[in-house]
């Protein structure tokens, strides 16, 4: 999948403004990742919610994303699947906050890209120019493609991000920029990663459950045969008395 790093290019050089207010509206927040825990050596998704709680307006926006181990957990534990594998499920989910009006989802673009395997940065506008009204309700922001790599506990964070209530004032130049930044907040996430679980194959299975069947009937049997030594002795006095 493209990105449009000419897009990027203009807007990230200020993406690290909202986030001081101190009274946002905006609040992003991690949804529980699936499968959870990720399981090391395969995928999964983790959602990012967005909520407004004064109807804000929002015409484009830009997050980036960080993975952090939490205590000893190793680095890399868990990473972003690469460009190629974020699937940008959220274009097509109804609770997508651009839902049928994005112009990533129009022109096939992908709405982020992988900076190593700890860093996605994403970005989304509406097609129309018109902006979508924020409620107090989460709505999808989008769905992470991740990879597990190794047991442990993971930090995912919103290290920069910019909403927009009108994208065509995305010039920091422009005199309306500072008005048009809406203020947000946002909370960290924490991802899990198990181990691998060795599984047995078919064949292995059916051996073992065999096994434990005969295993069974043996105890069965060798109690039995105690209960049997047992009660002749008793049927034997009884018979001399």
């Amino acid at each position: 999948m493209k990105f449009n790093f000419a897009v990027l290019s203009v807007i990230v050089s200020f993406a690290s403004f909202g986030s001081s207010f101190s009274s946002a509206a905006i609040m992003l927040s991690f949804a529980t990742s699936s499968p959870s825990p990720l399981v090391a050596g395969s995928s999964g998704t983790l959602d990012v919610l967005i909520h407004s709680n004064a109807s804000d307006v929002l015409d484009s926006f830009l997050v980036e994303f960080t993975l952090t181990p939490l205590g000893l957990s190793p680095a890399g534990g868990v990473t972003f699947s690469p460009p190629a594998m974020q699937q940008d499920a959220q274009l097509t989910d109804l609770t997508y906050v651009f839902h049928g009006n994005s112009l990533s989802f129009v022109t096939s673009q992908s709405v982020g890209t992988v900076i190593g395997d700890d860093t996605y940065i994403g970005y989304d506008a509406t097609f129309d120019f018109i902006p979508v009204t924020l409620s107090g309700t989460d709505q999808l922001l989008f769905r992470l493609n991740l990879k597990g790599v190794a047991a442990g506990s993971y930090s995912i964070e919103v290290l920069s991000a910019e909403f927009l209530r009108d994208q065509l004032l995305a010039d920091p130049l422009d005199p309306g920029y500072p008005d048009n930044l809406v203020p947000f907040t946002s909370t960290s996430g924490t991802i899990t990663v198990a181990s691998a679980t060795a599984v047995p194959e078919p064949s292995s299975a059916a051996l073992l459950g065999l096994a434990i069947a005969i295993g069974l009937i043996h105890r069965e049997r060798k109690s039995r045969r105690r209960g049997m030594a047992i009660a002749r002795p008793a049927r034997a006095k009884n018979a001399g008395g």
